[in-house]
């Protein structure tokens, strides 16, 4: 999975539950399979809830800078 090369961007810094699920949810029905979303926030519950429904979903995800207070996701929708 690509790491640096996002199709799309989510800026969701400063958005609280339950936001940063039903965002990059929405964000991936649009999206074309093998495209990739990157999803940025700084909400830290967001660590387990988008990887688990990612994990539901089927779609590979990886979080990027988790030891960081802005961290990332890198998603592919299959």
């Amino acid at each position: 999975m690509p790491e640096e090369k996002a199709d799309l961007r989510l800026d969701l810094i400063g958005k609280v539950c339950p936001y940063p699920t039903v965002k990059t949810n929405g964000t991936l029905k649009i999206m074309a399979a093998g495209e990739v979303l990157e999803v940025i926030t700084d909400y830290y519950p967001a660590r387990q809830t988008i990887p688990n429904i990612m994990q539901e979903l089927g779609y590979p995800c990886k979080l990027v800078d988790g030891d960081k207070s802005v961290f990332r996701f890198i998603i592919q929708k299959i």
